[in-house]
């Protein structure tokens, strides 16, 4: 069986929240969901696509760094998950995307140069800017009880 069929959605007063398993296949399944629930809120494509990428870079940093086996994350829910719950509010997207992992130091984050890295042929280390780039929010806060919660808002424009 697998990991795939762990993913657990449900829907609750105008919210939407998805469990699942920290694994690469999930991500597939979240960004269907996004993109999805994206596209029903009226967002156009090319909106669509910078939602689905700043959650996929998001959830992508998860599954990479929060519970890697070499770092010491002792929260207390053992079992490593990605949780999101999404909702539409006064003409902006709410994501929130919460795990257990290691906590990160985000507000101090700085990308070293992006030329430097493509000389060097080096991927990577951007999720955070495309994160602030393609969203008109992006707050992350982290506590003994919560872990960690990345809130990412899209507003959609009125045409």
């Amino acid at each position: 069986m697998g990991h795939e069929s762990n993913i657990d959605i449900k829907k609750s007063t105008g919210r939407l929240f998805v469990r699942a398993p920290v694994h690469g296949k999930s991500l597939h399944h979240i960004r269907t969901v996004i993109t999805d629930l994206a596209r029903q809120v009226g967002f156009p494509e090319d909106e669509v696509a910078k939602i689905e990428m700043a959650v996929d870079e998001a959830c992508s940093n998860i599954v990479e760094h929060a519970y890697n086996a070499d770092r010491n994350w002792t929260w207390k829910h053992p079992d490593p998950e990605i949780r999101l719950a999404i909702h539409t509010e006064a003409d902006r997207l709410i994501i929130q995307i919460a795990d257990n992992g290691k906590r990160f130091d985000f507000s101090a984050y700085r990308p070293g140069n992006i030329v430097d890295r493509i000389r060097a042929m080096r991927s990577g280390g951007y999720g955070i800017a495309i994160m602030r780039q393609f969203m008109d929010e992006v707050e992350y806060k982290s506590d003994d009880q919560n872990g960690n919660t990345l809130r990412l808002v899209k507003c959609l424009k009125k045409s």
